[in-house]
Formats: C-alpha cells, sequence, structure tokens
C-alpha cells in the first residue's frame, strides 16, 4: 500500500512540475517586455523538477534559455524568475534585489503574490491555478495581456 501511495505521490508531483513549466512557457508569451529578449531567458532559483520540464519545452521551440540562479545578484541575466518552494525561503532576497527590474517573479507560493512575487502558484480542486499581480508586473515595466489576467485570479 506505501508503495502504490509512493508511486501516486511522485506521479502527482511530477504532472504539477510539467504543469507549473507550460505555464511558466506560456507566461512568456502573455506578457510584453518593454524590448523583446531573444531568446528569452528563464532562471530558476536552486534545483526543481519544473527545470528539466521548461528546458524540454525551450528546446522544442528553440526560443528560450533555462538557466540555474544560485544567488540574487544572478537574477539580473533573466526576463523570468522562478523561485519553488525550497527556496521560498530566499524570496525575500530575489524580490529586493529584482525592485523595478523588468524581470518577472514567479512563485510557488500564492500567498506571497502582492508581497514581491507577480505570480504565484496554488492547488485548487487538484488543479493548478496561479494569482498575479498585475499592477506590480506594470510598474516594472511589462504588459500582462488580458487573457493572461482573465486566466489567472487578479489580486487587483
Amino acid at each position: 500500500m506505501l508503495i502504490s501511495t509512493l508511486v501516486i505521490n511522485y506521479s502527482a508531483q511530477a504532472q504539477e512540475s510539467k504543469f507549473k513549466a507550460l505555464f511558466i512557457y506560456k507566461f512568456s508569451e502573455y506578457v510584453q517586455w518593454s524590448t523583446t529578449p531573444s531568446p528569452m531567458t528563464v532562471g530558476i532559483v536552486g534545483t526543481s523538477d519544473v527545470k528539466d520540464k521548461l528546458e524540454s519545452f525551450a528546446a522544442s521551440k528553440g526560443n528560450m534559455q533555462v538557466i540555474s540562479i544560485n544567488s540574487a545578484s544572478d537574477a539580473a541575466k533573466c526576463q523570468m524568475l522562478y523561485v519553488p518552494e525550497s527556496e521560498e525561503k530566499n524570496l525575500s532576497l530575489y524580490t529586493s534585489f529584482i525592485n523595478k527590474k523588468s524581470i518577472l517573479l514567479i512563485s510557488d507560493n500564492s500567498s506571497k503574490v502582492g508581497r514581491g512575487a507577480d505570480i504565484g502558484f496554488f492547488l485548487e480542486a487538484g488543479k493548478l491555478r496561479f494569482k498575479i499581480d498585475k499592477n506590480n508586473i506594470e510598474s516594472k515595466n511589462m504588459v500582462p495581456s488580458s487573457k493572461l489576467l482573465a486566466l489567472g485570479q487578479s489580486i487587483n
């Protein structure tokens, strides 16, 4: 029984990572930066299964580069930054470094949206959802599309 529970939990976690990576990939299409970066660079803080999945999506399209981020100053290399749950304790370092730079900060914790994170994931009825802070994104000279705002749960 324990093994089947572990397999189900692993499978659910793998699916969640896959969907997070897909969302992150799609965010790049639904946010407009003041200058269009090519390729789009996405930084992943620490280690996360999302990185492998996102690299797979990026390789199939060829318009995105995925890099590992080991310090707040490394965040300057990207247009999007993903902070997984395992690195949440360091989120404030990244939010203070990014401040008003045109870097979309994505967190695994939707409660951080409005407190530094631009987008945060959460599960609702077994489905992956996200909250979005339109005002914070716009204050960083980026424009979220109306489609993105309609898909997410806006805090403003």
